[in-house]
Parts: C-alpha cells; structure tokens; sequence
C-alpha cells in the first residue's frame, strides 16, 4: 500500500485537500465499524443494515475507481509527464490503468458477494424456543 503523504512529490496544482479527506473519512469510519462490530452482540439487523452499506461503498469505491481510470489515461495533456524512477511514464499511467480495470473486476465480484450476503441475510431471524429466554 503506497501511503506516500510527501508534497514534494506532488504537483503545486494537485487539488488533493478538496478530495483526499473524503477517502480518509470512508475508511476511517469502516475501521471504527470493524471494531463496533468486533465488541456488539450479533443482531440480525445489524447485519443486513451492515450489508446494505458494504454493497453501497463497493458501488461508489466501483465509481471512484472509474472516474480514476479515465482521469489518469488522459493526465499530463498539454504537461510534461515524467516518472520519478525514470521510466516511461505513458508505460507507468497504462500499468496504472490496468491495475485499476482489475480492481473494479475485483470490486464487482465483491459487491455481487455482499449483495448475495445482503438479500440471504435479509431472510433470516431468531426467536426464542417455547418460552426458553436465557
């Protein structure tokens, strides 16, 4: 995981304070999920409200990743693109590409899985068996 916070690195017109703080918040509250969740008592409506916002971000980190392909196959027009470590930077975007086709391959199989776990959990309860509340 590149978590590369240097400005030097970045150009004087990137725009990243009106976008960055926005990804930061998404996985931020999903690691304070996973640890409520770590310490709730199992609730069946947890679960499918729970499922609801699984399906609900991997649809818009789909979108994001999207928006992302197309930005970055069209960055630099008009700029001098250059790569850090020397390669070819049109060589570095396409792999950048790629890398981000799979990942929305990987975020559609993912989604399609917790909208399974979504609509199966949607259909499960429990109650209490002959009056047994312990």
């Amino acid at each position: 995981m590149n978590t590369n916070d240097n400005p030097s690195q970045h150009g004087a017109d990137d725009e990243r304070s009106a976008v960055v703080p926005h990804g930061e918040a998404g996985a931020r509250a999903w690691r304070e999920a996973l640890l409520a969740q770590h310490a709730a008592v199992p609730a069946h409506g947890d679960f499918y409200d729970l499922a609801a916002h699984m399906v609900n971000t991997l649809r818009a980190l789909d979108a994001v990743a999207g928006v992302l392909a197309r930005q970055v196959a069209d960055y630099g027009a008009g700029r001098v693109v250059y790569d850090d470590e020397g390669a070819n930077p049109a060589h570095r975007m396409r792999a950048a590409v790629l890398a981000l086709a799979e990942t929305r391959h990987g975020l559609a199989r993912a989604e399609r899985a917790a909208n399974q776990f979504w609509s199966a959990i949607g259909h499960i309860g429990t109650r209490y068996q002959d009056g047994d509340r312990s």
